[in-house]
């Protein structure tokens, strides 16, 4: 053996056996391109950004066979490959440390995202961004709602932050020392990533407003989604949560809301004129000179869209319960964080159970969650309005003036009118939003001199109801609305309401957290028995109905918490809030309530709380036009019998819709083709438009204003029939 080969040898077995696969290179041209800086940090970016996007949506819709999955993919790539191009001209520690950052705070800020989208349904932008201040107020119980796979997110990006910087600390030590070049070919390197770039961008954008690009059934198309992310769900199932939140911060800049959607994309949904119905003795006849005069003396092109539209919608008739309750009080009750918990077992909740079984009961009824459930879904129960998705609408528009609201309808006919609610406004401008509907008076916890403490959730409503009565129980005819406190999460500590039947509950096997939340509902069943007792020993129980809703299922228990309660008091069905087949989660009760109905009134259609006040306006025979409110009367035979969501998903009886996903689910053997479900979609995306941009533009105040300047009458007549 010679002596050369002898140290060929030596050095081989002090290097050991094993050799990385960089070592078995032979071509130093190939090892240059394997541990380049710039591809390792473009290639390392995009897949890691890829990875936690693939992973928030199995973990959310599940869904993998559709062109988002590839666009989100280009998309990473596009990130991937100019964040690293601008940190190429640092040094490979420094880009270490900033890609190993960008993976962490991407893997977070997905995980808040799945947090909120887990909380409310909803993934959160920057103009609902104080929902996740809320969200703060419930840590434990928000966290407690999160299953371990949601919490492996957290888990997947340690493991990708470790993984990316091992291996680059492994790749950078095999990589030669980067050769000097001339400054025309080190320019010409360099603009190679950002023509490539430039080309990625281009068949980007392509997809986004080539429609070939997406499914036939899309409600929102990917380019008004792109101008306008309003709807977060079904931006982030085609974009991507990093887009998402790069698109909404976009549309703050620019200012771009549903009108500009509603002019650019919905030309063709404009609603057709009506064709004339023989008249009969259910016809409701309406005026319309003054309005057609404000629409000939109106140029903005913003209010004559919602304009034509609303004016050529159908006139919902009257029917066999229209005056039902004409003349009586009535009194509107938010529940809240109530689900049909309240309704299955007359043992714990009487008082509910009663109300609910002997009064007008809503079947299938939902309150469809958004970004800021309770004010926003009181707002739509108020008015028959859909909130905006991106904003908390309550709060972002509480100084609009709704002319058709609630309680300026009842104030027209002479009703005293107030609304009342045993917390502050550390959550909803309520002062301000409540007058601006009608409200004469808002009396909060203040006003009302409850004693209350910081913590949202020791309020008892029987407090309130005993505390309210003065104010309203003796001025009939009276319209008075309450929005409870009671069943308000959380469940996790001991507190006043929650300790008062725990040991009840818990006898009973329940856990912890159900316990406490049924000890709530049970003294919020006490005080709804306080405010019947109030009306019967004033002589007024009889001459009050009752309406009320639910906000939303209680966030603060768990999928098995609720499904236990349901399991053993016979529900019939079970939840699961991310489900992507039905919209259970979100079935609340609604129900109007008075001591004098002959016999219980069970409504089977689909509804949602959007029904809620144009039932309650046909039961009162009041002076209204149906075609201001995008809910219809649930008694009517013309009520189309389908639950729309805010994430413009349906339900009705023959299946579910998924939007985000564009997945119908059957629950008969009906089957809609897809034209219909299209249509279904086209419609549900116009309407929600049309509301989004009412409340923008403060439509309602201008038209209250235009109809009394051209009155002929001050409101629309309607003609009295048989």
């Amino acid at each position: 053996m010679t002596k050369e080969k002898k140290v060929k040898e030596k050095v081989s077995k002090k290097d050991g056996k094993k050799t990385s696969f960089l070592d078995k290179i032979n071509t130093n041209k190939v090892k240059n391109i394997v541990t380049n800086k710039y591809l390792v940090s473009s290639g390392a970016l995009t897949l890691n950004i890829f990875i936690i996007e693939m992973y928030l949506r199995f973990l959310t819709d599940g869904s993998f066979n559709d062109f988002g999955v590839v666009r989100i993919f280009i998309s990473s790539l596009i990130i991937g490959m100019s964040i690293s191009w601008i940190l190429h001209f640092f040094k490979r520690i420094i880009v270490r440390i900033i890609n190993a950052i960008l993976i962490g705070v991407i893997g977070i800020y997905a995980f808040v995202e799945l947090l909120l989208y887990n909380l409310i349904g909803f993934y959160m932008g920057i103009g609902n961004a104080d929902q996740g201040t809320k969200v703060g107020e419930f840590v434990e119980s928000t966290l407690k709602t999160m299953n371990l796979l949601h919490a492996s997110l957290l888990i997947v990006t340690i493991i990708l932050v470790l993984v990316y910087i091992f291996s680059d600390i492994h790749i950078s030590k095999k990589a030669n020392k980067p050769k000097k070049r001339k400054f025309g070919k080190a320019l010409l390197i360099n603009m190679i990533p950002l023509l490539v770039i430039g080309l990625l961008c281009a068949f980007y954008y392509h997809t986004v407003r080539d429609k070939k690009y997406q499914s036939e059934l899309q409600a929102d198309s990917n380019y008004s989604l792109w101008l306008y992310p309003e709807n977060s769900n079904l931006t982030v199932n085609n974009y991507g949560v990093v887009v998402y939140i790069f698109l909404d911060i976009k549309n703050q800049i620019t200012g771009i809301t549903s009108e500009d959607i509603l002019l650019l994309e919905n030309k063709e949904l404009e609603e057709k004129p009506q064709e004339e119905e023989p008249v009969t003795d259910y016809t409701r006849i309406i005026d319309d000179t003054a309005w057609k005069t404000l629409i000939d003396n109106t140029t903005n092109s913003t209010y004559n869209a919602v304009n034509n539209y609303l004016i050529n919608r159908s006139i919902t008739p009257k029917n066999e319960y229209t005056g039902l309750f004409k003349g009586k009080n009535l009194i509107i009750i938010l529940m809240e964080s109530v689900n049909e918990i309240a309704i299955y077992n007359k043992d714990y909740f009487p008082t509910l159970y009663k109300m609910y079984n002997e009064g007008i009961s809503f079947k299938n009824n939902y309150s469809p969650r958004n970004n800021c459930s309770t004010g926003n879904n009181e707002m739509t129960v108020l008015t028959s309005l859909w909130t905006i998705n991106n904003t908390c609408t309550a709060n972002s528009y509480n100084k609009n003036k709704y002319f058709q609201a609630s309680f300026n309808v009842f104030n027209r006919e002479g009703y005293k009118t107030a609304a009342f609610h045993d917390y502050t406004q550390k959550f909803y401008f309520r002062g301000t939003s409540l007058p601006n509907m009608g409200a004469s008076a808002y009396y909060g916890v203040e006003k009302l001199g409850i004693p209350y403490s910081t913590s949202y959730t020791e309020a008892d409503d029987k407090d309130m109801f005993k505390a309210a009565k003065q104010y309203y129980m003796n001025d009939a005819p009276f319209m008075v609305y309450f929005a409870s406190v009671t069943p308000h999460q959380s469940y996790t500590a001991s507190q006043t309401c929650s300790d008062r039947y725990f040991a009840k509950y818990k006898e009973l096997g329940y856990s912890d957290y159900l316990s406490r939340y049924l000890s709530k509902m049970q003294v919020f069943d006490e005080a709804m028995k306080e405010l019947l007792d109030e009306l019967e020993e004033t002589g007024e129980l009889d001459n009050t109905v009752i309406a009320m809703f639910g906000d939303h299922f209680p966030y603060g228990l768990t999928d098995n918490d609720i499904n236990d309660f349901f399991n053993k008091n016979n529900a019939g069905y079970t939840i699961n809030r991310n489900s992507t087949t039905n919209k259970n989660v979100d079935k609340t009760p609604m129900l109007i309530y008075n001591s004098t109905l002959e016999s219980p009134i069970q409504v089977t259609d689909y509804t949602t709380i959007i029904d809620l006040l144009p039932t309650l306006l046909n039961l009162f025979d009041m002076n209204y036009d149906p075609r201001l409110y995008l809910g219809t009367d649930a008694l009517s035979e013309t009520h189309v019998s389908r639950a729309y969501f805010s994430d413009k998903s349906w339900v009705d009886e023959n299946g579910f819709y998924y939007a985000p996903n564009n997945k119908m689910t059957y629950t008969s053997d009906k089957k809609y083709d897809a034209a219909t479900i299209a249509s279904i979609n086209k419609e549900i995306s116009q309407r929600q438009n049309m509301s989004a941009t009412a409340i923008q533009n403060n439509y309602f105040k201008y038209l209250g204003e235009g109809l009394e300047k051209y009155k002929v009458v001050e409101e629309p007549k309607q003609e009295e029939t048989e």
